[in-house]
Formats: C-alpha cells, sequence, structure tokens
C-alpha cells in the first residue's frame, strides 16, 4: 500500500508522540520523583513507573489522533502485519535508573516489517532524530549525511548485548574480540536507538546487536538508513526489526565488518532464532 501523500501528516503525529513521552521523561530525570524499579523476566531487564507513564501519554495521543493499531513495548504483543504504531516509551532504562542521560523514545510507523516514519527523541540531550522513508533524515531540524570516509581500522564502533548476557558470554564476546582488534575502538551506549542515531550523526561509524525487540529498531534503523548507512541483518541479510538483529555502519565499514563476521563464523544461528 502507498502511504506517500500521508508520510508528512504520520511523521507530525510521531513527533508529537514521542515529544509526550519526553516530556516524561524529562520531567522525571530533572526532578527528584523517586524511581520505583522493576525487572521483567531478568534481574538486568529493568521497567520503572515512568516508562508505562511515557508510554500511556504516546498510546493515549495516537489513539486520539488516528485508528492505527499499536505496538508499545509495556503493554502490546508482537505481531509484523499491518499497518501499527511501534513504540518503545524509554529505551535506555538501565541508563535512565542510574542518571545517565543517554536514553530515550522511539515512535515508529510499520507497514508489514517496513518502517515508514521514525522519530527518535533523547529529551536529556535535547535532540530529536527524525525520518521518512524515501526522503532523508534530520536531527532537530538538520538534515543528516552520513559520508563513506572511514576505513574499519579507523572506526568507531557501537555494540550492544542483550539481557541475557550472563548465560550466553559466547552469543557476544566473540564479536567483540574479533571487533575489538580490528577497530579504533569500541563502545556500549546501552539504547539501541540512539545507537542508531549516533550512526547517523557520524559519531559512531558503525553499530551492531542481536536479541533486540522491534521497538528497539524500528524507528533508529530507519534514521540511520535514510542518513546513508548501510543497514542489514549481522548475516548481511536484508535489515528486518522483528529479528531483533542489526549490523548498521558506513558503507565501506559495513563491507569490511561483514567480511570478518563471515570469515570469523560470527553469530552462528542467530539466522535461524
Amino acid at each position: 500500500m502507498t502511504y506517500d501523500g500521508q508520510l508528512e501528516a504520520y511523521l507530525g503525529m510521531a513527533r508529537n508522540a514521542a515529544s509526550l513521552g519526553a516530556a516524561v521523561l524529562r520531567q522525571a530525570w530533572q526532578g527528584s520523583s523517586e524511581l520505583d524499579i522493576q525487572t521483567k523476566g531478568s534481574s538486568i531487564d529493568l521497567v520503572t513507573q515512568f516508562d508505562r507513564a511515557s508510554e500511556s501519554e504516546i498510546v493515549k495521543y495516537l489513539q486520539e489522533v488516528s485508528d492505527i493499531a499499536i505496538m508499545a513495548e509495556e503493554s502490546a504483543s508482537e505481531t509484523p502485519e499491518g499497518l501499527k504504531w511501534v513504540i518503545d516509551p524509554l529505551d535506555g532504562t538501565t541508563n535512565f535508573s542510574h542518571g545517565l542521560p543517554f536514553f530515550c523514545v522511539s515512535v515508529a510507523l510499520v507497514d508489514g516489517h517496513e518502517s515508514l516514519v521514525g522519530v527518535v527523541n533523547a529529551p536529556a540531550l535535547g535532540m530529536e532524530f527524525y525520518a521518512v522513508q524515501g526522503r532523508g533524515a534530520w536531527v532537530s531540524g538538520t538534515a543528516l549525511v552520513l559520508g563513506d570516509t572511514k576505513t574499519m581500522d579507523s572506526a568507531l564502533v557501537a555494540f550492544g548485548c542483550g539481557d541475557d548476557r550472563h548465560e550466553r558470554r559466547d552469543r557476544y564476546v566473540p564479536p567483540f574480540e574479533a571487533f575489538m582488534t580490528r577497530t579504533q575502538g569500541m563502545r556500549r551506549l546501552g539504547s539501541a536507538a540512539l545507537d542508531c542515531c549516533m550512526l547517523s550523526k557520524g559519531w559512531v561509524d558503525a553499530y551492531f546487536e542481536v536479541n533486540l525487540k522491534p521497538w528497539d529498531l524500528a524507528a533508529g534503523a530507519l534514521i540511520a538508513s535514510q542518513a546513508g548507512a548501510v543497514v542489514t541483518d549481522v548475516s548481511g541479510a536484508p535489515f528486518d526489526a522483528f529479528t531483533g538483529r542489526i549490523l548498521a555502519a558506513r558503507p565501506q565499514v559495513h563491507a569490511a565488518m561483514l567480511e570478518v563476521i563471515r570469515q570469523e563464523g560470527l553469530f552462528a544461528g542467530e539466522t535461524d532464532r
């Protein structure tokens, strides 16, 4: 289905929705509210009352302005079918709970497996990233254009580890070791959506991770790709946010990293999950 005539309107809705969620997080982060920190599934997968409060504001607004289905981290089941809003009301909850300003709200409009609109609002950083499929990406009104001037040995690479990292060391350590010795540096920033946006801004040159959820990637991956990054599965297959796997990088760096992944047999079996 074609939505060309509606994408600007949808972008406005997504920006408004993300701004509402970001306002909740900003007030909580700047204020003296005591955090009610709970866990989801594991002792390192956190949720706070502000995840839920942010989601409530976003969902309420989107239900008022559209009749599109909603998939939100704290309240909705996963389904790749149809047109839907895909929402992470607080990506980087652990950072947020420690007072670290690297967290955000992520809102995407997704048709099936394809992101059409993406917004990532980082209230503590004062930055809003957004993109429309086929029309480019912006940060706070300035167009994002990612040049291809880096090689892998001069690249700064972001990566992530899922909440199963205590039990699945084998899933995360080999890729880290492989790229630690082949790049200028590695960074774990703690928010998949913002990792993608840092790539789109040129502050890192690549980002990879597995074991994510669609709301972690749906907006950020679109922003990175629209800024000029190559975004694929870690195997090099076409990117799909619903697999939870991503390799995103400047074009030359992406090709070099993919070659290492294939030579070293990294992420073996991930494409089967």
